[in-house]
């Protein structure tokens, strides 16, 4: 009995050790498992991404022309307001006082040019009075031609008929010429007259009127007292032009951004007050790396992204404008680049509660390629004749494929050649137990 027990203990121990033995032959006699991936279809694209800014497709810059002292900023950051809508008062206080000053420099020339007028219009009179006595002589030394004139003939038909001698004939002619010189000077004298009341007419129009004539001797004391008022009255269109700018008023509707000045401020003639720009009305600045634009152009489409807390907003955006230009832009490390700006029109409804100048990520799309078979760069092996190759899975034997390479991730790459979207091929070609024609069991 004893001896029976040992023998069926041996037995169930051997047997034990061949199904352990016919387990390990089995499993030594399957196939390697090896992990592959099935190729398929898809676009690659070849992108970039930069940092852009949202700028107002509508803002203008409000200066000051005449500078000085504001006295009131009736205006606040991101204050709606529209056309003519009052935005800064400035002191005008030194204005006026300038401008008292210059209304009393002109009532003293304008009193001075009322003396000269008194004095021209007595020297008119006295003129217009000589001139009225000359015209009696003109008309008094005509009538004597005319009769001297009849004389001379009356003595010629006398001397004809013999009753008077002929020096009675020469005396009526030599009285007649003296007539005619006479009459002449007269006539002279009164034509100078008129030519100089003319003139003193003309020195009070002017002088009434504002003008100021120019002379072949140089400024007069008429002209020089026209020159004074004149300049003043400029002087005085110029201050009044500085009074009217004391008010500051908005251009447009808009938005108020970027004041840049406080009450009680003095500031300089030209200086920058505020910006008023449209809202919801953007459009995005982007500066690209000069080695980053092959391949951009103006009609492309970006992507455009506003990080926000919990849900970005995604845009899509078209390059309307690419500069040719490159500038200095400084990095976030300090470094000098050179880039191209390139301007984005961005189609969206969601600018709401978007503001000017926040910042955004635009993504460029330098190439794309359709039907695209792409495969890990694990997946390549080069050969002894530097040929490109990927192990395929065909009939569950592996076979070398001959491959050519095409765009490059930073993980993946593009293969070309004798091969197909759907097949199967080893994601690793440095895993072990790879052999040309081996048969494998794949793990997708």
């Amino acid at each position: 009995m004893k001896s029976l027990k040992k023998s069926i203990k041996y037995m169930t121990i051997i047997v034990a050790v061949i199904a352990v033995l016919g387990i390990i032959v089995w499993a030594v006699a399957q196939p390697p498992a090896v992990e592959c991936i099935a190729l398929a279809s898809s676009v690659q694209e070849s992108t970039f991404n930069e940092m852009g800014e949202v700028i107002p497709q509508q803002e203008s810059d409000i200066f000051s022309k005449s500078g000085g002292k504001i006295v009131d900023v009736i205006i606040a950051e991101g204050m709606a307001v529209r056309r003519g809508d009052l935005l800064f008062v400035f002191d005008d206080a030194d204005l006026r006082s300038e401008e008292e000053g210059i209304l009393g420099e002109i009532s003293v020339v304008d009193s001075q040019i009322k003396s000269q007028i008194v004095s021209l219009e007595t020297q008119k009179n006295s003129l217009e009075s000589e001139k009225a006595t000359v015209q009696i002589q003109v008309e008094k030394a005509y009538m004597e031609e005319q009769k001297l004139s009849g004389d001379i003939k009356s003595a010629e038909l006398l001397h004809e008929f013999g009753d008077i001698p002929a020096q009675d004939v020469h005396n009526a002619r030599f009285a007649y010429d003296l007539a005619v010189k006479n009459r002449e000077l007269a006539a002279a004298q009164l034509a100078h007259l008129t030519a100089q009341i003319s003139t003193v007419n003309t020195q009070i129009n002017d002088l009434r009127l504002g003008q100021n004539p120019e002379t072949a001797n140089g400024a007069s004391q008429r002209q020089q007292l026209l020159a004074q008022k004149a300049a003043l009255e400029i002087g005085l269109g110029l201050l009044r032009d500085k009074q009217s700018e004391i008010e500051v008023f908005s251009a447009q509707d808009g938005i108020i951004r970027d004041i840049t000045v406080k009450e009680g401020q003095i500031i300089a003639p030209g200086s920058k007050l505020c910006s008023v720009y449209q809202p919801e009305q953007y459009r995005v600045d982007c500066f690209i790396l000069v080695e980053n634009t092959e391949g951009v152009k103006s009609g492309d489409e970006v992507g455009v992204t506003l990080q926000m807390r919990h849900e970005d907003k995604k845009f899509t955006g078209t390059i309307t404008r690419l500069a040719h230009d490159a500038v200095d832009r400084i990095s976030k490390v300090g470094l000098s680049e050179k880039r191209i700006k390139a301007e984005i029109t961005v189609t969206a409804e969601g600018w709401e509660n978007v503001g000017p100048y926040w910042p955004v990520e635009v993504r460029f799309v330098t190439s794309k390629t359709e039907n695209c078979l792409l495969v890990p760069k694990t997946a390549l092996f080069e050969d002894a004749g530097n040929v490109w190759k990927v192990w395929a899975v065909r009939d569950g034997k592996l076979l070398a494929l001959a491959v050519e390479r095409g765009i490059q991730t930073p993980s993946q790459t593009e293969i070309k050649g004798d091969i197909n979207p759907g097949e199967i091929i080893v994601k690793d070609a440095k895993a072990g137990n790879i052999v040309e024609g081996k048969k494998i069991k794949c793990k997708i």
